[in-house]
């Protein structure tokens, strides 16, 4: 459907240094650093900026990590120009499916069902106190491994990482492994679960997250191993709904949920009952 009293509106990259509204996290403004050019400016006919978007490719998926319409200016053909933007530069970079982490917000979800996206999980954002935590059982398959920076990243880290998400995040894995957060739960020395965690700047709070794992036992098993490392008084984690076992074992840490979001995709792959994002997000 055409959009009402369509805008007359120019889409072009950001340029450097041109106001592009922050991401709220620090794992997304770094994704959003690795792909400079998926930054995306809307312009009406008066040079006023109504949009901005941005994304970052990984591997074959293309990840929308922003998109927004100034209030006035929706439902005019604006954000459709800005994602259609956004598509062609995945697409020039050989990606093949596109994703976005969008708010249980009726306008939208509207929005991307719209453009072609369907639901590929509810993703529940949580909480808990770092201490105490709920009752804990001994994990199964001996002690954590640190995954240093040299590890080979675009190696087995990546394949795990494909095998539950989809796609491989080398880029990002090498980032939190430069900052000494990554481990990996090993059994019969190989390893069956990856982690990551993330010290907000305040030094109060800890994201868990990303955990990719074999199986969801694995990553159940390793979730607490995670928590117990965090040095902040609060933690926070994102699970979709599908991972019944990792919600489960997040229950029993005294996690609960404080958010709900929509990961929309136009092409369903990874196996999400293996995974955990951190943080809130699940980029």
């Amino acid at each position: 459907m055409a959009p009402k009293n369509p805008l007359a509106v120019s889409v072009r990259t950001a340029r450097p240094g041109e106001a592009v509204p922050p991401l709220p996290d620090a794992d997304l403004t770094h994704a959003r650093t690795t792909d400079p050019d998926g930054s995306f400016v809307a312009r009406d006919a008066e040079g006023r900026v109504v949009g901005t978007a941005s994304a970052a490719v990984r591997e074959d998926t293309l990840l929308l990590l922003a998109l927004d319409v100034g209030a006035a200016h929706r439902g005019k053909g604006a954000g459709r120009a800005l994602l259609a933007a956004a598509r062609a530069y995945g697409a020039a970079r050989g990606a093949r499916a596109l994703e976005v982490l969008a708010p249980d917000e009726p306008s939208a979800l509207a929005f991307f069902l719209g453009a072609g996206l369907s639901l590929r999980a509810l993703v529940l954002g949580m909480e808990a106190g770092a201490a105490p935590l709920g009752p804990r059982a001994p994990a199964r398959g001996g002690p954590l491994a640190l995954v240093g920076p040299g590890a080979p990243l675009s190696g087995w880290i990546a394949a795990l990482d494909r095998e539950t998400r989809g796609f491989a995040r080398p880029r990002d894995w090498g980032r939190m492994a430069a900052d000494g957060h990554v481990v990996a739960l090993k059994r019969g020395g190989r390893p069956v679960a990856l982690g990551a965690w993330h010290e907000e700047a305040s030094g109060t709070a800890t994201a868990l997250g990303p955990i990719a794992a074999k199986t969801p036992e694995a990553a159940a098993d390793l979730l607490p191993l995670l928590a117990a490392r965090s040095s902040g008084k609060r933690l926070s984690l994102a699970l979709p709904t599908e991972a019944r076992t990792l919600l489960l074992a997040a229950g029993a840490l005294g996690f609960r949920a404080v958010s709900t979001r929509a990961l929309l995709a136009d092409r369903r792959h990874g196996d999400l009952r293996r995974y955990a994002g951190g943080g809130g997000r699940f980029f």
